[in-house]
């Protein structure tokens, strides 16, 4: 009976034993694996500048008076009665950027960016007429998030950090205020050469090399975007619309500092009570890598200077493009 006890006794300490040696050399190799390959990802991630590039931030109080700064000119006010309104986010702080990365295999890899923003909202009015010419301007406080979903994949297991993960695919970006009323629920995109896109969900789009969004050069992209605004103190404008938002494509973005601005009208609700918007957008940019952003501001964000009852509200999607010679 005693040695049998004993025996018991033994195979329950080799048991802790054995657990004891797990946690120590099992798990430990493990964390250190992941730690290494979060590195090498991370490497990849920060080398890769256009998947970098928020196309958020306006630069320059400057820019955003610039109706289309890099193609047909700046534009200007007539000598006639005309109110113009001009605005824009000054991004004043670093970019807060972490990325989350979670290892679905020993050789792919999900990565989620995510990107803040701060800074200010700058909204410039003009009023001129004949005699005169009003100018006013107020700013508001900026927070904008943006997120994003990147697929990797390792390809190779060597001493250079940078040859070892590649991109796969990458998502569209989704990006919002905090505390945002306004948000896209759909947006229709429709070349007037080639397949038209239906997307409900940026994060869930991927792109790769055989996907991504490519126009020949003078295409003509028709655009609807659909926009659900739960606003307690909604700002309709223009008068006799059910507008609660303004919409515009901000197209042309790079690392140059080029883009232009294309408002959208608004054209009715559909079933649900959402807002449609429809424009169409002349791709006229030189050849290469672009940007280009659906932005949505409540109006009350830009109408209104107060910003304890209209504080910055807004919601962007956005994604690289590639334009060609034909």
């Amino acid at each position: 009976m005693k040695r049998l006890m004993y025996v018991s006794l033994g195979l329950v300490f080799l048991f802790l034993m054995s657990c004891k040696q797990n946690s120590v050399n099992g798990d430990d190799p493990q964390s250190e694996w992941e730690k290494e390959n979060s590195a090498e990802i991370q490497t990849v991630l920060e080398a890769d500048s256009d998947l970098n590039f928020d196309a958020i931030d306006d630069g320059s109080e400057d820019n955003i008076d610039q109706d289309d700064p890099n193609w047909t000119g700046s534009g200007t006010l007539a000598k006639t009665t005309k109110t113009k309104m001009h605005f824009g986010r000054i991004r004043k702080h670093p970019v807060e950027r972490t990325v989350q990365i979670v290892f679905d295999t020993d050789s792919t890899a999900t990565a989620y960016v995510n990107t803040v923003n701060k800074g200010i909202f700058v909204v410039h009015t003009v009023k001129a007429d004949s005699d005169s010419i009003t100018y006013k301007r107020f700013e508001k406080p900026m927070t904008h998030e943006v997120e994003r979903v990147v697929h990797l994949m390792k390809v190779r297991d060597t001493e250079h950090p940078r040859l070892n993960w590649k991109i796969k695919d990458i998502s569209m970006k989704s990006g919002h205020s905090p505390n945002n009323t306004v948000e896209i629920v759909e947006l229709s995109i429709m070349p007037t050469a080639g397949d038209s896109v239906v997307i409900t969900d940026p994060l869930n789009y991927f792109m790769d090399g055989t996907n991504m969004f490519v126009y020949p050069r003078l295409t003509d992209v028709h655009l609807q975007v659909k926009v659900k605004n739960t606003s307690s103190n909604p700002m309709i404008y223009p008068e006799g619309t059910q507008a609660t938002e303004t919409v515009r494509l901000i197209y042309g973005r790079n690392m140059q500092g080029n883009f232009a601005r294309k408002y959208f009208t608004w054209i009715g609700q559909d079933e649900l009570g959402n807002n449609i918007y429809e424009g169409t957008w002349t791709v006229r940019q030189f050849r290469g890598m672009h940007h280009a952003v659906i932005d949505v501001i409540d109006n009350g964000t830009i109408l209104s200077p107060d910003n304890d009852l209209y504080p910055y509200n807004s919601s962007t999607w956005s994604t690289p493009y590639r334009v060609t010679l034909f």
